[in-house]
């Protein structure tokens, strides 16, 4: 992957948490489409914020055509320590 910076914006940080918070309760993730719904966003949009989650690796992605969000140990740990209004590099978070 080519490094490059991404924005972390409140949206972006107050998704994050939701996707955790509904996967601790519900042991499963949440679609793209509830995402939206609890935002009052599209689909789409929701798909491209978390597309950008993906890319700093604070999301995984399973196979899964309908609900393939997943959250690592890891990743639970890094979303206490973000801040908003940061940008940061694809490279950061890295594996």
């Amino acid at each position: 992957m080519k490094n490059g910076h991404i924005y972390l914006s409140q949206i972006k940080l107050d998704v994050l948490k939701f996707i955790k918070h509904f996967i601790q309760h519900n042991d499963f993730a949440p679609t793209y489409k509830e995402i939206g719904h609890k935002f009052r966003f599209s689909r789409a949009r929701a798909g491209a914020i978390i597309a950008e989650l993906y890319k700093l690796n604070l999301i995984d992605k399973n196979k899964q055509a309908h609900r393939n969000i997943e959250l690592t140990g890891k990743q639970l740990h890094k979303i206490s320590m973000l801040k908003v209004n940061k940008s940061y590099s694809t490279m950061e978070f890295r594996r």
